[in-house]
Formats: structure tokens, C-alpha cells, sequence
């Protein structure tokens, strides 16, 4: 990118996005941005202090990914945000567990306060998750072990589905043979 300074993009890169955005990466800029404000206002606003550990990955990420950025050409034309049905199953089930915490921090815990003490709802919440781990516990030694040989077989079959439609071989077939000719067998033996 010769007419971009990279010092310059390193520079803008301290605040989220910016950086991509000096670089003409106008969409991943955008959701850096997004989602460090969101961030921030989740824990500010909301009160939700279980998202202080995402500002400092943002940061770092937008930072070295805007770098990363400098070396590539930008899009030519992007289009508006596609919403895929996965993702948006996604950020819907997010925006759900976001409400919920919301909703937990800001209606339940304070209704909770005027007849348990704080230590209590502590040991409540410790209890809770020393449930899960047994839980989990439980589940990885005593559940059905996955194998990784079907591991590998789902990985296999997932591109084969996608490379149905079109015209090629699939990587599982092998190739036809030229002139009926055997693996191994030199060319001077063809003559």
C-alpha cells in the first residue's frame, strides 16, 4: 500500500476501527468499533463488569489486525451487512443472554439485596459454579467419548456436501486416468 503510512495506521489504530478505516477497510473497522463502544457500554450503563476482559482483546486485536491490514489491498466495492442465517441465529442467542444479564443485574440482584446479604448471593453464585464444573466434570469422565476418527469423518463430509453442485470431482474421488494409463508406469513405457 504505498500511499498509506503504516506509522500512521499504527497511530490511528489506538482508537478501535480508525486504523481500518485510514486503510479503506470501512466495514471491519466499523464492527471494531462496535464492538469496543458496546463494551464499553455494557459495563458501564449496564453495569456489567463481566465484559471488562474484552476491551483490552479488541484493542489488541484491532490493533495488530489493522497492521495485518496494511500488507492487503482493501475491498473494492462492500456490500452492506448480509445477515447469514448461522450468525444471525448467533447474535440473536448473544442479544438474548445479554438481556438476560441485564435484566439479572439491574432487577433481580437488587430486589434479592433487601433480604440476603451480599456474602450470601457470593456464595450462592461460588455454589453455582462449583455445580457446573461438577457437572462438567461429570459429563467428560463418565459421558460417550467422541472419537476423532468421527471428528475426521464429519470434516470430511462437510465440503463434499458443498462441492455437490458443482461440475468437478469430489476430493474423495480420484481423478480419471489419461489414456488408460497405470499409476507408477514411466512415460517410456507408454511408447
Amino acid at each position: 500500500m504505498p500511499n498509506k503510512s503504516k506509522f500512521v495506521t499504527f497511530i490511528l489504530s489506538v482508537l478501535p476501527g480508525v486504523g481500518h478505516l485510514y486503510l479503506g477497510w470501512q466495514l471491519r473497522g466499523l464492527l471494531f468499533m462496535l464492538a469496543f463502544f458496546m463494551a464499553i457500554f455494557l459495563m458501564d450503563w449496564v453495569g456489567l463488569s463481566l465484559f471488562t476482559f474484552l476491551l483490552p482483546v479488541i484493542w489488541f486485536y484491532s490493533l495488530f489486525d489493522a497492521l495485518q491490514c496494511y500488507d492487503r489491498e482493501p475491498p473494492a466495492a462492500q456490500e452492506p451487512i448480509a445477515w447469514d442465517f448461522e450468525k444471525q441465529r448467533m447474535v440473536g442467542i448473544a442479544l438474548i443472554i445479554i438481556g438476560g444479564l441485564v435484566l439479572i443485574n439491574k432487577l433481580a440482584v437488587p430486589l434479592l439485596l433487601k433480604y440476603l446479604t451480599y456474602e450470601t448471593l457470593r456464595l450462592i453464585g461460588s455454589s453455582l459454579v462449583a455445580l457446573l464444573l461438577i457437572a462438567g466434570g461429570i459429563r467428560l469422565a463418565w459421558g460417550k467419548p467422541i472419537s476423532l476418527q468421527q471428528l475426521r469423518e464429519e470434516k470430511m463430509r462437510m465440503p463434499a456436501r458443498s462441492l455437490a453442485d458443482n461440475e468437478g470431482p469430489s476430493p474423495r474421488q480420484p481423478l480419471p486416468l489419461e489414456n488408460n494409463s497405470v499409476p507408477g508406469q514411466s512415460l517410456r513405457e507408454e511408447e
